[in-house]
């Protein structure tokens, strides 16, 4: 019965914002306390996990201020003492795994398990790369979730401080009230809470509930009405200043100027949304201004915990991947067979990438999707001569499509349920839809 109660307060939701926030602000030092970032990041892994599992919500969290106790003494005495690493490492990865499934799709699950099961064809001691990829803090606890804790925990409270105060609401009701076609309404929308949500689908879930009813009832199909809020939701994360918190996670991985990410990737955001409003019918027009009743107040902590917990746990996937690669020297398979396929062609190697990151990308939010593309697709061009800036902007263009690219395509599918319209229909249209997204990466990695 006390343990049903506690699982029913889900303490996690206040923990996770809490020590996220002490993560960042470097309290220990100004206490005299310093601590490893990996401390932190191992604690705030373990609250993730048990906000995702709820049933061992209070057990994950005890073992979670247990590793943040212990970690110095497991990296520094790991060699000696493999046995304990290993009972830490093995349930912990799956955890992760397991949870991957489960709230980022099954897709992105799969992939993770083929990343895992790889080293077991090689001649190489798994438990040890596990264990090793584990607890290091160049792997599961190193760029991918210090970013994610940092930089993109940051940029997500910002975002839910003015969902929370109704900025954005305020911003919607606004294009609502002076915009009469109901397609632009959609679009212009869609543009602006997607550069602050992070996610297409978040956006979609959220403007298209007012959108698409709207754009149906001023005469657009099912169809079309769903197709414009999922290229529109899309499209919010690759436009700054914002880009789904991409633009400081490109500035941070390539050490250069935010403003050098936002003056390369402002161009051609523009001018697809210029185009996609250009192409859009006006229809009838909004003769009675809609009620929009704005983003439903819901706790803020918990509303912080829900928008950080499954990309704090993508982050330690996605810190995983990088560990197999590095480990076993994968990365430099990927580009050796890649630029063996190509044959040297060019045009034939950016389409064979392409197609990657929409694979890479699908069921992922934008911050998680391009971390992992950076990581996985960008060297192979970075390697064929294409300028790093530029060869990460083309990856993030396509990690990002995949949300409208068949066969996932859930900004698509989202849309398509809102509007109780053929989600197969709807992914094709979209892309219809979004076709300058798909060739603008290719004009700027050749220009």
């Amino acid at each position: 019965m006390e343990l049903n109660l506690l699982t029913k307060l889900s303490i996690s939701k206040y923990l996770l914002p809490f020590f996220l926030i002490l993560s960042v602000s470097d309290i220990d030092f100004y206490v005299g306390h310093p601590l490893l970032d990996e401390q932190w990041y191992i604690l705030i892994l373990l609250i993730s996990l048990g906000y995702a599992f709820k049933r061992l919500e209070i057990l994950l969290v005890l073992i979670g201020f247990t590793l943040f106790y212990f970690y110095p003494y497991l990296t520094e005495y790991a060699n000696y003492n493999k046995q304990l690493l290993y009972c830490i490492s093995i349930p912990l990865c799956t955890l992760v795994l397991v949870s991957c499934y489960l709230t980022s799709g099954k897709s992105f699950g799969i992939i993770l398990g083929l990343f895992l099961a790889y080293p077991l064809f090689l001649d190489i001691n798994y438990l040890d790369l596990i264990s090793h990829i584990v607890i290091d803090n160049t792997a599961m606890l190193g760029m991918s979730i210090a970013i994610m804790c940092g930089i993109v925990f940051l940029f997500v409270l910002i975002g839910q401080l003015l969902v929370y105060f109704g900025v954005i609401d305020s911003l919607i009701k606004y294009i609502i009230r002076y915009i009469e076609s109901p397609g632009k309404v959609a679009i212009l929308s869609s543009a602006v809470f997607g550069s602050v949500s992070g996610s297409a689908v978040a956006n979609v879930m959220s403007t298209g509930q007012l959108t698409i009813p709207l754009m149906i009832k001023c005469g657009y199909s099912r169809v079309r009405a769903a197709s414009y809020e999922a290229v529109a939701s899309t499209g919010g994360q690759l436009m700054p200043p914002v880009m789904g918190a991409a633009a400081f996670l490109m500035a941070e991985l390539l050490m250069v100027s935010y403003w050098d990410v936002v003056l390369v990737s402002i161009f051609p955001a523009v001018t697809f949304y210029i185009l996609l409003l250009l192409t859009t019918p006006k229809l009838s027009s909004i003769d009675i201004i809609p009620e929009y009743q704005g983003s439903v107040k819901k706790n803020l902590a918990e509303s912080i915990s829900n928008a950080m917990f499954s990309l704090i746990i993508l982050s330690a996937a996605i810190g995983l991947i990088i560990g197999v690669m590095d480990q076993t020297g994968l990365s430099f398979q990927i580009t050796s067979i890649l630029n063996l396929i190509s044959g040297g062609n060019t045009f034939f190697l950016l389409t064979l990438v392409a197609i990657l990151c929409i694979i890479l990308g699908m069921g992922m939010p934008t911050s998680s999707t391009y971390l992992l593309v950076a990581i996985v697709a960008a060297p192979t061009l970075i390697d064929a001569g294409i300028t790093d800036i530029y060869a990460h902007l083309f990856v993030l263009y396509f990690g990002v499509l995949s949300m409208v690219t068949p066969p996932v395509a859930l900004s698509s599918f989202t849309a398509a349920k809102i509007a109780d319209a053929n989600p197969i229909k709807v992914s094709l249209m979209s892309m219809l839809l979004a076709w300058p997204l798909y060739i603008f990466p290719f004009i700027f990695v050749w220009f």
